[in-house]
C-alpha cells in the first residue's frame, strides 16, 4: 500500500499539448454569457410589430352617450342663445311673408269670383234689356194691327165687348210682361251698381268691379 501510494504522488500532469488533444472550452465559473445576436425581422413581420406597438400605445377613445351630453354639467352659453333668437326671428319672418302670400292668393281668386259676379249680372241685364225691346216691338206690331180700332179701348169699358176682347187680351197680355220685364230691369240695374260698390269698397280696382 505505501508503495502504491508513493506510485501516484509521483506521476507528473499530463501536457494536453503533448498529447495532442484539444484544450477545454468551459468557461470559469464567474465570466459573464455572450450577449446573443439580434434577429433581423423580415418587412412584413416588421410592419406588424409596428402596428401592434402603435395599437398599444394609443389609449382608449371614450364613447360620448345621452347621458354625458345631457347631465347639466356644463351650463349652455349665453352666447347660443343668439343663434336661436336669429333662427326664431327668420322663421317669424318666413310665416309672415307666407301669410302674405296666401292673402294675396285668395284676394286674386276672390277678385276672379267677384268679376265673374259682375259679368253674370250685367249678362242678365242686357238680357232684360234685349226681352223689353223685343216685347215692345210686339206690343207696337199689336197696337197698328186694327188700324180702324184704338188700342186704347182695351183699357176701357169696351174691352168686355166680344168685338174686342180677344184681340185685347194679345195687347194686355204684351203690355203687361213688357211693364214686369222694365221692372226687373230696373232692379237688376240697381243690383249691379249695389254690387259693384261693395266689390270697389273691398279694394278692387276697375278691370274687376267693372269689366268689358
Amino acid at each position: 500500500m505505501t508503495a502504491l501510494a508513493g506510485g501516484q504522488t509521483n506521476r507528473q500532469p499530463v501536457d494536453p499539448q503533448s498529447t495532442g488533444a484539444q484544450p477545454s472550452t468551459s468557461q470559469p465559473a464567474n465570466s459573464q454569457p455572450a450577449k446573443p445576436k439580434p434577429v433581423k425581422l423580415s418587412p412584413v413581420a416588421a410592419a406588424a410589430s409596428a402596428s401592434r406597438s402603435a395599437h398599444q400605445s394609443t389609449p382608449p377613445s371614450k364613447v360620448i352617450r345621452n347621458h354625458d351630453l345631457n347631465d347639466g354639467s356644463n351650463q349652455p352659453d349665453a352666447g347660443k342663445s343668439e343663434p336661436m333668437a336669429d333662427n326664431t326671428a327668420a322663421q317669424v319672418t318666413r310665416d309672415n311673408a307666407t301669410e302674405e302670400e296666401r292673402q294675396v292668393e285668395e284676394f286674386g281668386i276672390q277678385g276672379k269670383t267677384f268679376q265673374n259676379q259682375v259679368r253674370m249680372q250685367k249678362g242678365k241685364i242686357v238680357d232684360l234689356q234685349n226681352q223689353v225691346r223685343s216685347l215692345s216691338d210686339q206690343f207696337d206690331a199689336w197696337s197698328v194691327s186694327h188700324r180702324h180700332v184704338n188700342a186704347t179701348v182695351c183699357w176701357t169699358s169696351e174691352y168686355d165687348t166680344e168685338l174686342y176682347k180677344s184681340w185685347c187680351d194679345i195687347g194686355r197680355n204684351l203690355k203687361d210682361a213688357t211693364d214686369a220685364s222694365q221692372r226687373q230691369l230696373i232692379e237688376e240695374k240697381a243690383r249691379l251698381e249695389q254690387m259693384q260698390e261693395n266689390i270697389r269698397r273691398a279694394g278692387y280696382g276697375n278691370s274687376i268691379y267693372d269689366p268689358d
